[in-house]
């Protein structure tokens, strides 16, 4: 993963379900940008988002869960559905969707399941929004707290917020994005390291509504709306 010194500007049930600076001449460029100086464990990320709105794009919910083949949720993800789709609540294979929202207008990500064989997001789940909070500045006053989840057919996913910063991404709308290890934390990880969920969280300035994107390397891109 090339990283570059920038500053960027404006992740089980939860409350809501679903799912520095980039270089505005080659969006496939992934600039870097400081996390602060929270150990990897904690909650508190430092992302400075300069989003003021979520637009119109309403990200990729999970919706209403569509017939597919039989599966089995007591299995590990995918369970027995192909790579690129993952087990439903319903024990029905459903696809991974396809991330829609302004996040990878700018930071295109090149996955197909019928070639990739990345990380797959299946699942985010927000946590919290919480305005005003105390981790945060005043410029960027309120946080988000989003559980991820993923599989990996091929193993070798992480287990540490170290490792996570290599190769996970927070996605802004405006193409930047966040890879440090200060924003992930409740990191729980297989034994055979196939599947993973942990913790992002990062500040943001104070909405009713944003779209977050995240992205595995290698792996497809995914939407998460977050509302109060």
């Amino acid at each position: 993963m090339r990283r570059f010194l920038s500053v960027l500007l404006p992740l089980s049930l939860g409350l809501v379900l679903t799912a520095t600076s980039c270089n505005p001449d080659d969006p496939g460029e992934r600039p870097g940008n400081d996390a602060g100086t929270e150990d990897p464990g904690s909650d508190a990320g430092n992302d400075a988002g300069t989003e003021t709105d979520a637009g119109t794009d309403a990200g990729t919910d999970a919706g209403t869960e569509e017939p597919g083949p039989p599966c089995t949720l007591a299995n590990p993800q995918p369970s027995d559905c192909a790579y690129g789709s993952y087990c439903g609540s319903s024990e029905t294979c459903q696809t991974v969707p396809t991330p829609t929202c302004d996040n990878f207008n700018k930071y295109p990500v090149s996955w197909d399941p019928a070639t990739s064989t990345g990380p797959v997001i299946y699942a985010a789940e927000l946590l919290s929004l919480t305005a005003n909070d105390s981790n945060c500045t005043p410029q960027i006053p309120t946080r988000f707290r989003i559980r991820v989840r993923a599989y990996s057919p091929s193993g070798a996913l992480p287990t540490t917020a170290s490792d996570l910063s290599k190769v996970f991404s927070y996605v802004n709308r405006n193409g930047s994005y966040l890879s440090e290890a200060g924003q992930f934390s409740d990191i729980v990880t297989s034994g055979d390291l196939k599947n993973t969920e942990f913790v992002v969280s990062n500040c943001i300035v104070d909405q009713p509504t944003v779209n977050l994107g995240f992205h595995f390397e290698g792996g497809n891109g995914y939407c998460q709306q977050a509302s109060k």
